[in-house]
């Protein structure tokens, strides 16, 4: 079973996706149905408390953590490869600790359409929902 990092705004788009059958749909049953381990880090809850806002969150943070994903701690590990990626690529703090929680559990691809991923490619590759969804078959 392939094991993909998953970034927040893909976290987020799972959570409000309001067409039922639509691909993020896909993505979550995927998940359910253990095709791949979705992984997101602890941070991800964090920034999902922002972006969801106030009359939703948690709600939504209840759903994801009656979800299959798994959500992993930031330790020292995570965080000292966090700033390394901060100090010698410039990818943003946040990005840092969601990229290095992958690198650190050895996951080889990070589902996002964010471009500060794009410097670190050779450590974890960036891959789009279509991608993720054809790793699950």
């Amino acid at each position: 079973m392939q094991k993909i990092l998953i970034d927040t705004m893909h976290i987020y788009d799972l959570l409000t996706e309001e067409v039922e059958n639509g691909t993020y749909f896909k993505l979550a049953e995927k998940i359910r149905d253990q095709k791949i381990t979705g992984v997101i880090s602890v941070v991800t809850l964090t920034e999902l408390v922002n972006h969801l806002g106030r009359d939703i969150y948690k709600k939504k943070l209840n759903e994801l953590l009656s979800t299959n994903l798994e959500i992993i701690e930031t330790d020292r590990t995570i965080a000292m490869r966090a700033g390394e990626l901060h100090m010698l690529y410039k990818v943003p703090l946040g990005d840092s600790l969601i990229a290095a929680t992958g690198i650190t559990e050895g996951i080889k691809h990070v589902l996002t359409d964010d471009g500060h991923f794009d410097s670190i490619v050779n450590l974890i590759k960036p891959i789009n929902l279509k991608t993720a969804l054809k790793m699950a078959r």
